[in-house]
């Protein structure tokens, strides 16, 4: 059976409105160990044979068998796999990867055939051996002279232990001596039995051959016909069936060093990326931060809890703001905490601001009159200390509890307990200290108290209540856990209506504030706030991606001859669109771990400078690093599918 089996091979080209026929009617056949020259004047036609002998190009009509199996009408994955498995391509430029060493340009066309790394390496060493290249293994091409480039690319068509060696012009770039060298070397491989088809204009050159066929005008002037040797036995060839898919880990490493080949301009590229990644992290960690903040301000108001104030008053028909009528006392408290059964506690306080005096300090602090269901409610508490005993509330007992920020600006760094300061003109002990709170949603010191019993408050600071009526200014309730906040809400507005007589269609008198909604409320608008920054900083990753494509389109463009190299040696339009894809993730990948340190050194940066509270989550870098790897893949995949698309022989070609 010939190797070789073309039947009435025509090609035209379409060269704007004129038809060029590069082949009419060629019919050969190149039968097993032969050794052919094809020659012929420029356009005649003998390159354009070769390229569809190679699989590199598709005839325009005829028929053409490599080793019995039909090439014609194959799809390009096919023509991957033919290319791949049966042939073996030396070219006049050499086509060399220049950033890889000549093992791994020998171990190219193993790659594509999903050789595992150890059986690749020893294969491309043996075949490099078998050229005389042994002890060049790890040099690059710009390490090896023009001859050695040569036995590299013979090598690497070797190494697949093809059927038929397709050489274009392998002397074309090397002096005489080299020539006879490489002419030497393909001789021998053909003594070896293996079929080689050499493309030539030199007469010297197509000596070394058995047979010699001319090309004129797309056709076959002459045919020695010359008997070829009979091929000899190649033991030990591997046949592989299918198409084994590209080894992920070279993949890898190619799209690797392809980007360390351009350092400068990967980093350039990455920059956008790692702006945009640094931005998402620490503007989530400061929005995260101020969610947080809110959170533990309003948990310091104690959780489950809602506030019963006054309502508001109306004057000559014009209602009036609330809080402007007081009608709660302490029995309304009482009744809450009784008659509620959702409800835990109910701490009635009353509050005004005032002057302390301890020795030659003073402070004007804000005054609690409460009891010690309000520490409850608010989840407060002691630092140093004790509460307040009953008899002390019920009996207007001189104690107080104070916050941090009075306990500082009146005894610094001294020991405050059984202190004695003034309030007003009211003497009282300090019994306790509160553990401190901090700020408050609005900014406000919540450790700037002073706490009274509510008792001591109303009859020696404010000199008692007309008509023995005990009036608050607010009833901190505090809901049992596991309980409806809107049922307990509900509930004590039934029972304020009640106990003040409000008629069925008049507005309440009292005003009840649910602090879950607010809390909730402030966690919503932080929640925007944290998306809409998020958003922001997210077009910088938008506008790093737009560089990516930018760079890949060029990247492309300049790699173009190295793409008809892989597809020549068996990659398929799916094997250069993942490793154009690897590429492209990998430079948003690696710019969003770059992103990732600058946002945790920006996002530290922030909260050192500014006193602001951030956080930064494991949730926030993997959507920081997840988006720049799918804005990788979205901006890269035009790109490698431009790549993935390219013809071979048109990708081989370009200048």
């Amino acid at each position: 059976m010939p190797v070789v089996h073309a039947q009435a091979l025509t090609k035209r080209y379409a060269m704007g409105s004129d038809v060029v026929h590069a082949l009419r009617g060629v019919s050969l056949e190149i039968a097993d160990g032969d050794f052919v020259a094809i020659m012929g004047t420029s356009g005649s036609g003998k390159s354009t044979l070769m390229n569809i002998l190679g699989g590199l190009d598709t005839p325009s009509s005829g028929s053409y068998t490599l080793a019995g199996e039909a090439v014609q009408g194959l799809d390009a994955d096919a023509l991957a796999l033919v290319r791949n498995r049966r042939i073996g391509f030396v070219f006049q430029q050499f086509n060399l990867l220049p950033r890889a060493s000549a093992l791994e340009n020998v171990e190219l066309p193993l790659v594509y055939a999903g050789v595992a790394a150890e059986a690749r390496r020893a294969r491309a060493t043996a075949a490099l051996q078998r050229v005389g290249l042994g002890d060049r293994l790890d040099h690059t091409p710009a390490e090896l002279s023009g001859g050695q480039q040569q036995r590299v690319a013979i090598a690497r068509a070797l190494v697949n232990q093809p059927q038929l060696i397709l050489a274009d012009e392998p002397t074309g770039a090397l002096d005489s001596q080299t020539s006879d060298e490489i002419m030497h070397l393909l001789a021998e491989l053909n003594a070896q039995g293996i079929t080689v088809v050499l493309v030539t204009h030199e007469a010297d050159i197509a000596a070394w051959a058995r047979r010699k066929i001319v090309f004129k005008d797309g056709q076959i002037e002459e045919d020695s016909g010359a008997a070829p040797t009979p091929a000899l036995p190649r033991e030990g060839r591997e046949e592989v069936r299918g198409h084994a898919r590209m080894n992920g880990m070279a993949a890898l490493r190619s799209a690797w060093r392809a980007l360390a080949s351009n350092a400068l301009r990967s980093l350039l590229t990455m920059l956008g990326i790692i702006i945009g990644v640094a931005a998402v992290i620490t503007m989530v960690a400061v929005g995260q931060g101020a969610t947080d903040r809110v959170q533990e301000q309003m948990k310091g108001l104690g959780s489950n809890i809602m506030l019963v104030l006054p309502g508001g008053a109306t004057a000559a028909g014009v209602r009036q703001g609330a809080q402007t009528r007081s009608r709660l006392t302490e029995e309304d408290a009482t009744a809450i905490q009784v008659e509620v059964p959702e409800v835990q506690v109910a701490a009635p306080s009353s509050r005004t601001t005032a002057q302390v005096v301890a020795n030659n300090a003073n402070w004007s602090t804000t005054i609690f009159g409460t009891n010690n269901d309000y520490l409850e409610a608010r989840e407060w508490p002691l630092e140093a200390g004790r509460a307040f005993e009953e008899a002390e509330v019920q009996g207007s007992a001189k104690v107080a509890l104070i916050g941090r920020t009075v306990a500082q600006e009146l005894f610094g760094d001294a020991d405050p307990i059984d202190q004695t300061v003034r309030v007003r003109t009211v003497p009282v002990k300090i019994v306790g200290v509160l553990a401190r709170k901090g700020q408050n949603s609005m900014g406000q010191d919540q450790d700037d108290i002073l706490v009274l019993p509510i008792s001591t408050y109303r009859n020696r600071l404010q000199g008692g209540s007309p008509g023995n009526v005990k009036r608050v200014w607010a009833i901190n309730v505090k809901v049992r856990e596991g309980q409806s906040m809107q049922v307990a809400e509900d509930n004590i507005r039934e029972l304020l209506r009640q106990r003040f007589k409000v008629e069925a269609s008049a507005d309440d008198t009292f005003t009840i504030r649910n602090l879950s909604e607010i809390l909730e409320a402030q966690e919503q608008s932080s929640r925007t706030m944290t998306l809409l920054l998020a958003a922001v900083a997210g077009i910088s990753l938008l506008i790093g991606g737009i560089g990516i494509m930018n760079i890949m389109l060029v990247s492309v463009t300049e790699r173009t001859r190295e793409i008809g190299l892989r597809m020549a040696v068996g990659a398929r339009g799916r094997d250069i669109l993942g490793q154009f894809l690897i590429e492209a993730v990998s430079l948003s990948v690696l710019g969003g771990a770059v992103g990732v340190l600058v946002g945790a050194l920006a996002t530290w940066a922030v909260g050192r400078t500014a006193g602001w509270q951030v956080s930064m989550t494991i949730s926030s870098i993997a959507l920081a690093v997840g988006f720049s790897a799918a804005v990788g893949v979205f901006f890269g995949f035009y790109p490698a599918r431009r790549a993935s698309k390219l013809q071979p022989i048109a990708a081989l070609r370009f200048a």
